[in-house]
């Protein structure tokens, strides 16, 4: 890509970008990327730890750790700023980078909370790769542990602290407790045993195939996680399935789960009755 594609390419984005923070002001939703620090005020007093560098899935960066560049950028990371900006003379010769021989190879630095990622350095190359539709992202990650306070959530998410240690995986973020549990008795492994690269590659495709499915069900994604689908699927059909079925054929199956599945979204007992 030259110069000019990337001027055009940093056009459309904002466009894009513009359009979305349009819709978003007027559904009354924020219509800016998140903010760490107002997300959660105490986070530079509470408890860190170092993850180290690692790739993450680049739709779980919501936000920014601080303010300074929250009105740069929209929900989706795409850009809001004049074209005579200087961030979008640095944004469009990220995109030369991304699209030339070397690409995008600095980790950003961020903060996890809660599964999803703030960055503090990095925010026009996660513009960048967002809008061409890169699905992971070298990052260094710091996390950001919450006190246990006894809420579902919370305790969900002290399960995923065990469960990330051994698989690695930040693509699944459940919001009851159990459910990893019942997720690594689907795949077939035991709590605390470790996954190779090779089994968090297949999850991973795997994962994705059954998103596009489900991302493929329009309002339903509202009340459900596509995580807490998957479960109810693997009630149904096996691990493995994910891999022979087609992105269509998992579509089928989880528009026939419709009612189990807004059952699992008002947290009632869960029993599959799809024929």
């Amino acid at each position: 890509m030259d110069a000019n594609s990337a001027v055009s390419a940093y056009s459309k984005a904002l466009k894009a970008g513009l359009r979305e923070h349009k819709h978003c002001m007027a559904s009354g939703v924020p219509s800016y990327v998140q903010v760490l620090d107002e997300v959660f005020p105490d986070s530079n007093s509470a408890q860190q730890q170092s993850v180290g560098p690692m790739e993450i899935p680049i739709d779980l960066i919501v936000g920014t750790k601080t303010a300074g560049r929250q009105y740069a950028l929209s929900p989706s990371f795409l850009p809001l700023l004049s074209p005579q900006s200087e961030f979008a003379n640095k944004w469009a010769n990220l995109c030369v980078a991304h699209l030339g021989e070397v690409g995008i190879r600095e980790p950003i630095i961020c903060y996890e909370y809660l599964g999803r990622f703030y960055v503090q350095e990095g925010n026009k190359r996660v513009s960048v790769l967002r809008y061409f539709g890169a699905p992971r992202i070298p990052a260094t990650v710091h996390r950001i542990v919450p006190p246990m306070d006894g809420t579902p959530r919370i305790q969900a998410y002290y399960e995923f602290l065990d469960f990330f240690k051994a698989s690695r995986l930040y693509a699944v973020q459940f919001r009851r407790p159990g459910d990893y549990a019942k997720l690594l008795q689907a795949v077939g492994k035991e709590p605390g045993e470790s996954w190779t690269e090779e089994e968090r590659r297949t999850f991973n495709a795997y994962y994705s195939y059954f998103r596009d499915a489900f991302s493929q069900l329009g309002s339903l994604q509202e009340d459900v996680l596509p995580e807490e689908a998957l479960l109810l699927w693997l009630q149904l059909y096996s691990y493995r399935d994910l891999g022979r079925f087609s992105v269509s054929e998992i579509r089928k199956a989880l528009t026939a789960m419709r009612y189990d599945m807004l059952s699992a979204a008002s947290h009632d007992s869960i029993k599959v009755h799809t024929t």
